[in-house]
């Protein structure tokens, strides 16, 4: 029976869920970028200034040199009327960072770069297949590899990468992901147990020690000691 190792459904998923997080993270930050932040400016600018043409009449008038005159005094109402739009909380500037960090970080970092490049991980993800035929064939994505050129599969990795490699008669080194691919270790499992058969199972798990005898059953005498 072959055996056949096609895209994890949970990575797929983590890929889709990473698309929707960096296309909504772009879209945050071009609001912000374009539309939040220039208004923010403007409200801050327009406090600011009137702000301080009311401060400048109140000064001028609390100095007492020259009187203000009916022009002034009447501007000094407006905007002592205007400044107390603000009584609730009065606009903050836009710090230094904010435009280059919403440019940067989410406009071009998540939407412009990270959702298209997480969309064709899905694409690459999903084109990857293993399969193992029963004439032992291996074939991984577009290479195919005769049972008679496998030379053996490098395991040094398996058990802290769940990455294997299979090596070929000239020098081929095909990887094998279980990380990415479901049921590949089902493959490596196999071709692991057909070069090291001591060391593998065909499941691809270690073959356990043997347990050393804990008595000798012609002196079970010598079986326990006791101290003293």
């Amino acid at each position: 029976m072959s055996l056949i190792a096609t895209a994890r459904p949970a990575r797929l998923a983590w890929l889709v869920g990473y698309i929707i997080l960096c296309a909504g993270f772009g879209v945050w930050g071009a609001y912000d970028y374009w539309v939040r932040i220039p208004a923010q400016e403007v409200a801050f600018a327009e406090f600011d200034e009137i702000k301080a043409a009311k401060e400048a009449l109140e000064a001028k008038a609390q100095s007492g040199s020259t009187p203000l005159s009916p022009n002034e005094i009447a501007e000094y109402e407006r905007r002592k009327t205007q400044f107390q739009r603000y009584a609730e909380g009065t606009p903050s500037p836009v710090p230094v960072y904010d435009r280059p960090l919403q440019l940067w970080v989410y406009v071009v970092g998540c939407g412009i770069m990270g959702t298209p490049w997480f969309a064709w991980s899905v694409v690459q993800l999903r084109r990857r297949r293993a399969e193992l035929s029963d004439s032992g064939d291996l074939t991984i994505d577009e290479t195919t590899l005769a049972s008679r050129d496998i030379q053996g599969i490098d395991m040094s990795r398996w058990m802290s990468k769940s990455i294997a490699e299979v090596l070929g008669a000239n020098s081929e080194r095909l990887t094998i992901d279980d990380y990415l691919l479901k049921d590949a270790h089902l493959i490596v499992g196999r071709l692991a147990h057909q070069f090291h058969p001591s060391d593998w199972n065909d499941d691809a798990t270690r073959v356990k020690p043997p347990e050393a005898a804990e008595s000798d059953p012609e002196n079970p005498e010598d079986t326990t000691k006791v101290s003293s």
